[in-house]
């Protein structure tokens, strides 16, 4: 998944790692980073910590991160790319029903299997941070959403706007699990959130 630079933030990274050796100290950092965060929260965690733990030196944080926002930031995009792979790279649904299957179970499981991390990721880490990967999501999974829905329109009632159809979904379906993740996660385990045939 790529890395997001951004010499003008501190959100950002400095750098693209490109090379091998590059790429494992970034990782090292990232993984560092989430345990770091769900140990002993962002408001405690420091690039010292951080780098310790990643097995780094500072300075070679300080390569390609200007400060721990942005390695928590990173942290951050890297997830919601990585469940956003998960979700476009299962088998495709055949019916709209199935695809509303497949995006709350994907949605559940993602979330229910990262626990931990996710609610420490949505509760800490400021979302403002995010919000460029989180657009750039939504442009790449929306017209895949709406040519899909499109081809089932027959089937589909009301016949409302097939974009803002996808989109209430996605914002439904977040929503919706981020509160349980947050408030009662208990019900993530069960079939509750499941949608069935």
């Amino acid at each position: 998944m790529p890395y997001e630079k951004s010499d003008k933030s501190r959100y950002g990274l400095r750098k693209q790692p490109t090379q091998p050796r590059s790429i494992a100290t970034v990782e090292a950092i990232l993984g560092s980073a989430a345990q770091v965060l769900v140990d002993i929260g962002y408001s405690s965690a420091s690039t010292n910590v951080i780098a310790e733990r990643a097995g780094v030196s500072i300075g070679s944080l300080y390569e390609y991160f200007p400060g721990k926002e942005a390695v928590f930031a990173e942290l951050r995009r890297q997830e919601s790319l990585k469940h956003y792979w998960i979700l476009t790279n299962e088998p495709r649904p055949k019916t709209p029903r199935a695809m509303l299957g497949h995006l709350v179970s994907t949605h559940v499981e993602y979330v229910r299997d990262n626990l931990n991390l996710y609610v420490a990721l949505e509760s800490e880490v400021p979302r403002f941070a995010i919000e460029e990967t989180e657009i750039n999501i939504l442009k790449d999974y929306v017209p895949l959403s709406n040519a899909f829905l499109e081809s089932h329109r027959d089937g589909l009632k009301p016949r409302n706007d097939i974009a803002f159809v996808t989109e209430l979904l996605m914002r439904v379906i977040s929503s919706t699990v981020k509160d349980y993740a947050l408030r009662s996660p208990e019900h993530l385990e069960g079939e509750e959130l499941t949608v069935h045939d």
